[in-house]
């Protein structure tokens, strides 16, 4: 007898096995399982942006959805049939929800693409991701309005009335703009009770969890699906704030986790359930699990019709518009397929069609292979957008020289603490005017020792770096440095949609934090990485001692970067123009570019010539050209060369042919910006300088230094002049070229700041035979 019992208890673990299991959990609580999801979307996106003037990533979205739904339109005779089609319902519900589904773009699933590839900084990335998300939000809002025309229960003859159903759909919109007030006030009190940098109660988030919840239930009680209700009570919260990051972050985890894959392995395994597993386990057809048949065969034109019903509708109208605005027919189309790529949200609206009668078993499954098929092509794509643009950086130059003025100029700026943001953010404002049409990139990156102390105080998955150290110090220094940023950024006025400022977080030990920084800047490719001086004034007007931490840093930036570098020598030049930098009649900061010869002069005079354009910068540019001693200097080394290799003394091969290309790329190089900027009457003054010797450049500066706020120089690492002989055995900081240390010295100036530029060495990207090959 026991015996038997024990069979039937083994029979009926066999026959509930770990896939029945699944089932019979998400055929309960499946109704709502997506509640979660959707409420988290819509938290992260911004309702208001539809109201805006339509931008560049707008257009694309719209184009996208519009050419999709013409599409469908045109095409939808073969699936819109009673019998066989994709669709049994010959309805407008029908039509529509076909069109909207193939034009959504799961715009999580596309940043996360786009993330884990490291393609959203190129120009096709960007594009996508703002598209993704506008593409989104405007067509699951439209499901959303739908769901409010075609109720649930209008099928059974259950819904409301002809006069109940605008008094349910207007009460739903009360419930919303009330959550609007509810959750903005409740996200203040628990930033106030919770300061940036500590840990956030679990009470308070759980609150916060609770009243979410609550409303998104009031709004299901209207008679509305409780997972479209919660969308739009994400909408209605605040997509920014400490509370809405960590609501997101906590629920993104434990749905990508297990709910969200268990959920697709519910979907797939019903399928597979036959009547026998359901009378086995002693259940009847309406008991538990709900039965999907799948009879054979299966009609795979369907899967494969409306896959390229999707994909031709986005490619159509997005790289249509990609074209139109500027991109190459391999990025507009890569573009088309990057805004195709579907998620979990698609599995769900199949199956939410499927229970309304909508679609058939046969033709669900065929929705479910075009996710599966979309979701293995996409990465495909992106994965050959990140090798054609690493491949277009490797022949790409990346500094201002080089830099295209028809795109953004994009900077990677490290920050000690809040005292470096005015000066480095008045450098990003004047760079902005002169880099062509005015849009700015800049990853403001906050460099934190990683010591035993700051380790301990780590809280993972708390912020926007993905780590929020809760270290008081270092917390509050992050706080005031991102009020300084949002100052700079309201600073802007009208042009703060073309200023983006995005914050990191260099946290790691000295000797490698320098790798933070060239990777950030790689994956940004950014035109110039700029780095305060280890060094900062005192009272007095001296520099301190300065930091061994920062200095080796600023070293290991200037031999690795991969892009140009600026030091910035700040005396007090960022608190006088932070309060009027963008102010056109502000009282104008005189700025000096000493121009003595290089590759860095050149890149530190491009520099200039991008501030000069900013109402609030008078430049002056300098040249320091050889007198006749220094000439007479000259010709004796050279003919000192040349005798010895006549008489076969080692010496490099092309010593002299570089010289010679590089004087004259100089005279070129600064005849052009004295013609655009200098001659007939221009902004820019010019004075010539000629000098024998160091010690006569340096009688020069010192003359100067009480006239200008500001010096520009190169840092001089492949100048070769007889001007600079010498000046390096008494230099302090190597790093900063001759020039450079004498300016950045405690008894030059109190009030002269100095910016060192470093052209990036174009040798790391062309391997040649000879050096007389290189490009100037």
């Amino acid at each position: 007898m026991a015996a038997e019992q024990l069979g039937i208890i083994l029979a009926q673990f066999r026959v509930l096995s770990i896939t029945n299991a699944i089932n019979l959990v998400f055929g309960k609580i499946g109704s709502f399982i997506f509640a979660p999801y959707l409420f988290a979307l819509g938290v992260e996106m911004d309702p208001f942006a539809l109201l805006d003037g339509p931008t560049g990533d707008a257009v694309v979205a719209y184009a996208g959805i519009l050419s999709t739904c013409v599409l469908v339109t045109l095409f939808h005779t073969p699936v819109m049939q009673d019998k066989g089609g994709i669709v049994h319902e010959l309805s407008l519900r029908a039509f529509l929800g076909l069109a909207v589904a193939l034009s959504n773009t799961a715009s999580p699933v596309l940043t996360r693409l786009a993330t884990d590839l490291k393609i959203a900084k190129t120009n096709v990335g960007r594009l996508a991701v703002g598209a993704g998300v506008t593409s989104d939000l405007v067509t699951t809002l439209l499901i959303a309005l739908g769901s409010m025309v075609w109720r649930d229960s209008d099928a059974d003859g259950t819904g409301p009335g002809a006069f109940r159903q605008p008094a349910l759909t207007a009460a739903v919109l009360v419930v919303v703009v009330m959550s609007g007030f509810v959750s903005r006030a409740m996200a203040d009190w628990v930033d106030g009770r919770n300061p940036e940098g500590r840990r956030m109660r679990g009470f308070d988030l759980s609150l916060v969890a609770l009243v979410a919840a609550t409303l998104c239930w009031f709004s299901s009680v209207l008679r509305l699906d409780v997972n479209m209700a919660a969308f739009l009570v994400g909408l209605a919260f605040p997509s920014e704030g400490r509370v809405s990051r960590l609501l997101v972050s906590k629920i993104n985890f434990v749905l990508s986790s297990f709910v969200l894959p268990l959920y697709v392995a519910h979907v797939c395994l019903s399928l597979r359930q036959t009547t026998d597993d359901i009378e086995a386990s002693g259940l009847t057809r309406h008991e538990g699990l709900r039965v999907y048949v799948m009879n054979l065969p299966f009609p795979w034109w369907k899967v494969f019709f409306v896959t390229a019903m999707g994909t031709l509708g986005k490619l159509v109208g997005c790289a249509g518009v990609g074209l139109l605005q500027g991109l190459g027919w391999l990025e507009a189309l890569a573009l088309g397929m990057l805004l195709n790529v579907k998620g979990y949200f698609h599995i769900y609206c199949a199956l939410a069609a499927f229970e309304a009668g909508i679609i058939t078993d046969k033709s669900f499954m065929a929705i479910i292979f075009m996710v599966a098929l979309n979701v293995a092509v996409t990465p495909m794509v992106g994965m050959g957008i990140a090798s054609w643009a690493r491949r277009s950086v490797q022949w790409r130059l990346m500094g201002l020289q080089h830099h295209d003025p028809a795109t953004e100029l994009r900077l990677v700026v490290g920050l000690h603490g809040p005292q470096d943001v005015p000066t480095l953010a008045f450098l990003m404002e004047t760079l902005r005017w002169g880099a062509g049409n005015g849009e700015l990139a800049c990853y403001a990156v906050d460099m934190v020792q990683l010591t035993d102390q700051t380790a301990a105080t780590i809280v993972k998955g708390g912020g926007f770096d993905g780590v929020t150290v809760v270290d008081e110090e270092v917390s509050e220094m992050r706080k005031f440095i991102g009020e300084a940023l949002d100052a700079y950024q309201a600073d802007c006025r009208g042009d703060s949609d073309k200023v983006k400022v995005r914050r990191l977080l260099a946290l790691s030990s000295f000797p490698d934090m320098h790798s933070d920084i060239c990777i950030c800047a790689e994956d940004a490719m950014a035109a110039l990485i700029l780095l305060p001086f280890h060094k900062t004034q005192c009272l007095d007007g001296t520099m301190d001692a300065g930091h061994f931490g920062f200095r080796l840093v600023n070293q290991k930036v200037l031999q690795l970067a991969p892009c140009s570098v600026g030091i910035m020598v700040d005396r007090g030049f960022g608190k006088q123009r932070s309060s009027t930098m963008t102010i056109p009649d502000a009282p104008q900061s005189t700025v000096v570019v000493v121009f003595i010869g290089g590759a860095d002069d050149r890149e530190a005079l491009t520099l200039a010539s991008f501030m000069c354009k900013h109402p609030g910068v008078r430049l002056t540019a300098l040249r320091i050209v050889q007198n006749a001693t220094a000439q007479a200097r000259a010709k004796a080394r050279t003919s000192l060369f040349e005798s010895k290799s006549r008489r076969n003394i080692q010496q490099p091969a092309s010593v002299l042919g570089q010289e010679e290309l590089q004087a004259q790329a100089d005279d070129k190089f600064f005849a052009e910006f004295y013609r655009k900027h200098v001659a007939g009457n221009k902004a820019v003054g010019y004075l010539e300088k000629h000098v024998a010797d160091g010690a006569e450049l340096v009688s020069v500066l010192r003359r100067m230094q009480g006239e200008y706020r500001l010096f520009v120089v190169g840092r001089g690492r492949d100048r070769n002049s007889v001007l600079t002989e010498g000046l390096e055995e008494w230099a302090e900081c190597l790093e900063l070229g001759p020039v450079g240390d004498i300016l950045a010295s405690s008894d030059f100036s109190a009030t002269a700041s100095v910016l060192i530029v470093q052209q990036y060495d174009a040798k790391k990207h062309y391997k040649v035979i000879d050096e007389e090959f290189m490009p100037l």
